[in-house]
């Protein structure tokens, strides 16, 4: 028996990485129940989406896609010209592929295919990573079978097609060894660690925080820092600058005690978290849930310009764990440090700990597929 499934989805790792988590859930299950299954990852972007298909070994698909602005920009025009080319190009991959079901995760990119499956009578299912849904979202709930969801919150969003799962995670990520990944990052065990992450394109606030604390936070701890590739070079002038200047009094303490990157693959990412005492993360569904399963405390710093203000609210939600949520322009060294002093405590760590463990939801990945297989 043959089955076919198309998964779509938005260009960035919180959307990517996801997709990936349930299309390799999908392909495991299928194998188990004797199913011939062929996948088929489809979006508008060259990055993310086509290197998270590249470490599954799926074929991918480009598609244009174009954001349905609710404001003026100059881009509007271009992106009312990609939409109807975009409709286009997903009824012909629909066409030939001719899945049995649509799996989507949200961004512009899933709105066509999501369309084109409908008008050739194929099942969709969607996932809502947030508290809040985007527009894109919103157009491809009303066209979905069952509309999978991370917080119980979003609910209200979809009346009688939510199912609460909790956000696909990869479960390679959390498959390191502690010592083999210090000694992978050159750090030793006497001193604590903390993992920088500000998302798959890094962000900028968190950025400027790091590298203005990072003589006084090296005094004390480890860091590994992913930055963001469009920042990375700015990033690394600030410490390297520091180094120069700082010369035995702090620059030795940050080559010895900092490591940054671009942006973290999944082994590098896997050994990062396995590092990690604490993290220092933005609020996107992915990281939050991430974290949630490696049941270490963190340090929330929502992106106050996300989308329908999706971040803070995931971030409302995700305080209730007992990790700490402080506003990107409240951040200060003092309040840092103190921060992170503050949850390594033996006691407050240990209650972060255990309520992380009730949040977390290991077997989303797992249960997506299992629905959509039991239905087509």
């Amino acid at each position: 028996m043959e089955k076919r499934i198309l998964l779509v989805g938005g260009g960035s790792g919180g959307h990517a990485y996801p997709l990936l988590a349930v299309a390799q859930s999908l392909a495991t299950q299928a194998k188990q129940k004797g199913i011939n299954l062929k996948l088929l990852l489809m979006g508008d972007n060259r990055g993310f989406l086509e290197r998270a298909a590249k470490d599954g070994d799926l074929p991918f698909k480009f598609i244009l896609a174009g954001a349905l602005r609710r404001y003026f920009s100059p881009r509007l025009i271009i992106d009312l010209i990609k939409i109807p080319i975009s409709m286009i190009q997903a009824l012909w991959y629909v066409f030939w592929f001719m899945p049995d079901a649509v799996f989507s995760k949200g961004g512009y990119d899933s709105v066509a295919p999501a369309l084109a499956a409908r008008l050739y009578a194929i099942p969709v299912y969607m996932h809502e990573s947030d508290t809040i849904p985007g527009l894109a979202n919103r157009i491809v709930a009303w066209l979905a079978r069952r509309i999978f969801i991370s917080f119980a919150s979003s609910e209200v969003y979809f009346p009688g097609k939510a199912v609460l799962t909790g956000n696909p995670v990869r479960p390679e990520l959390f498959a390191a060894d502690r010592t083999a990944a210090l000694q992978h990052f050159s750090f030793t065990a006497d001193k604590r660690t903390i993992l920088i992450f500000g998302g798959s394109q890094g962000a900028k606030e968190i950025n400027d925080v790091i590298t203005n604390s990072l003589v006084e936070l090296v005094r004390d701890y480890q860091i590994i820092h992913q930055c963001g590739d469009t920042q990375y070079e700015t990033v690394r002038a600030a410490v390297d600058t520091f180094i120069k200047e700082g010369g035995n009094l702090y620059g030795t303490a940050i080559e010895r005690g900092y490591r940054l990157y671009p942006f973290l693959h999944s082994q590098e990412l896997a050994m990062a978290y396995a590092a990690a005492d604490i993290i220092i993360s933005r609020a996107g569904s992915g990281s939050l849930f991430e974290i949630a399963m490696l049941g270490k405390p963190a340090i929330i710093i929502p992106l106050i310009s996300a989308a329908n203000g999706h971040q803070i609210s995931n971030a409302v939600e995700f305080a209730r764990t007992g990790v700490s949520v402080i506003e990107g322009a409240n951040m200060t060294t003092h309040i840092l440090v103190s921060q992170v002093k503050a949850l390594l405590e033996p006691s407050r760590s240990t209650e972060v700990r255990e309520k992380l463990k009730l949040f977390a939801k290991p077997g989303a990945a797992k249960d997506i597929a299992s629905a959509i297989l039991a239905e087509i």
